[in-house]
């Protein structure tokens, strides 16, 4: 999440919009396959407590459509390897389906556990993101 720390204020619900800053670095690191993974386990461990913030799911999903800069949400489950029938799986599977049918996006409250080095190791990805995010 440290390439996207300038989106913090659109996936926490502070901004309307994502900055030109945000967009610009997302479509640099996903022309790179650099972001994905992080936008997907964003996505994933958004309630996760050492964040220290809390992620909108939904907007945090719909962060690539809102740069206009394309990118397969369907693919976080296989990218994270999550059980297909899995909470955080689901997750992914709500927002594709509201999005395909064109109703709004959903509002997703399903928590999910993640393995302990994975989570602490996002953790402080996080906490360094945000700290150089508020240094400037």
């Amino acid at each position: 999440m440290s390439d996207l720390y300038s989106c913090l204020h659109f996936v926490t619900n502070k901004a309307k919009a994502p900055d030109s800053t945000c967009c610009t670095t997302l479509k640099e690191k996903l022309d790179k396959g650099q972001t994905k993974r992080c936008l997907c386990t964003l996505v994933k461990d958004r309630d996760d407590p050492g964040l220290g913030f809390k992620v909108d799911a939904n907007r945090a999903m719909s962060l690539p459509s809102a740069c206009h800069v394309p990118a397969n949400i369907t693919q976080c489950p296989e990218l994270l390897h999550l059980p297909p029938d899995s909470a955080a799986a689901k997750i992914f599977k709500q927002f594709t389906e509201s999005s395909s049918q064109n109703v709004g996006h959903k509002a997703v409250s399903t928590s999910s556990s993640v393995k302990g080095r994975d989570k602490k190791q996002f953790g402080l990805m996080m906490a360094g993101a945000f700290s150089v995010w508020y240094l400037m």
